[in-house]
């Protein structure tokens, strides 16, 4: 028979080990959710880079007037401020005059399908997002 003190630390052991390791599987999983978010916030920040050079490049070679490229410039800033501020209207609408410039006919058909691209990443990534919208 063993002493009533070794009976009691041995509980008291096995009652910290058990909670410990809920608190470690509960860490797991939290940051199980936390690390894909991350990635895609990453991976949303860098689309939008992509789209902005694509962009500057597929202008600069259109044959769209001044007024027109000013026009894009600030449909692309509305996208960014919109987005950066979970305006999901604003992004939608700002989204929808680029895709309007892009198939004007003005731009060369290879950065109209580097845009295009750009623009169908940010799509998706914003889909895939929790709470995710399609524009």
């Amino acid at each position: 028979m063993e002493p009533v003190i070794g009976q009691a630390r041995r509980k008291k052991i096995g009652r910290i080990a058990v909670v410990a390791l809920v608190a470690i599987l509960g860490t797991s999983a939290n940051l199980a959710m936390v690390v894909p978010a991350a990635a895609q916030k990453s991976q949303m920040r860098d689309d939008i880079e992509q789209l902005a050079m694509d962009l500057h490049v597929g202008i600069a070679r259109s044959t769209m007037t001044p007024q027109q490229k000013e026009q894009l410039r600030d449909d692309f800033k509305e996208l960014v401020r919109a987005h950066k501020n979970h305006e999901m209207f604003a992004e939608l609408r700002a989204a929808r005059s680029i895709r309007v410039a892009l198939n004007s006919g003005a731009f060369k058909p290879e950065d109209r399908q580097r845009i295009k691209h750009d623009m169908d990443a940010i799509k998706e990534a914003r889909e895939d997002s929790p709470g995710g919208f399609h524009f």
